[in-house]
């Protein structure tokens, strides 16, 4: 996995950065790489991001548990 900064492009096909995928994950409470999917598309075209955001939802998931939201 790649390490990403807030504004870098995480999901190419619908130029989705980082920070983006963090707000809607915090903003939505989602738990799951397909509720993701289903409120940003992303990971839908090819699918070659995907690791990527699993590895930046476990990461939220960890902060979210540990309050610091």
């Amino acid at each position: 996995m790649m390490e990403f900064e807030n504004n870098d492009i995480v999901c190419r096909h619908l130029q989705l950065t980082k920070g983006e995928i963090i707000k809607v994950i915090r903003e939505k409470h989602l738990s799951t790489f397909e509720e993701i999917q289903d409120e940003t598309d992303a990971a839908t075209v090819c699918g070659s991001c995907a690791a990527d955001i699993e590895a930046i939802l476990e990461e939220e998931l960890k902060i979210r548990a540990l309050g610091k939201e």
